[in-house]
């Protein structure tokens, strides 16, 4: 269906939308807009969190840009992390981060740990708690984007 309209006119409510479009071209381009992120905001619950696949922030810097400093017209924590997708090339993908709900992005190591092991610690090849928090370590030339 229609993201944009779906956000637009829907009464159900998220505690967390995942936004992982195409690049901003094209139809696509619709789901980058300051229109389309207030109308994920609408859907959020209160201190809900909106993350956005935002590109290569090497190659694609006014992609992540743009979007952030719509997240900080409409939230109150906005930011980005990153992470390896192989099947990219270019450095990490970059994803924007928007919510109301700062200590969403201040968790621990030990904190997270604590919660995959209570998941059954299931095994993966990529994430780990370490991961997670450093993901949110911001090389300089991503900082100066998201940051302005």
């Amino acid at each position: 269906a229609d993201g944009t309209k779906f956000v637009a006119e829907t009464d159900d409510r998220f505690d967390v939308i995942m936004v992982d479009s195409t690049d901003p071209v094209g139809p696509g381009a619709v789901l980058f807009t300051r229109e389309f992120y207030a109308g994920c905001r609408r859907c959020l619950k209160p201190g809900g969190l909106l993350v956005t696949q935002n590109g290569l922030p090497f190659l694609q810097a006014d992609e992540l840009k743009q979007s952030v400093s719509y997240f900080r017209e409409l939230f109150d924590d906005a930011s980005a992390y990153l992470a390896t997708t192989p099947s990219y090339f270019g450095g990490p993908m970059s994803y924007g981060w928007a919510t109301d709900n700062a200590k969403l992005r201040q968790h621990r190591r030990k904190k997270i740990e604590r919660r995959h092991k209570k998941a059954d610690g299931f095994a993966t090849r990529y994430w780990s708690p370490e991961v997670h928090v450093a993901a949110f370590a911001l090389p300089t030339y991503v900082r100066e984007q998201v940051e302005g």
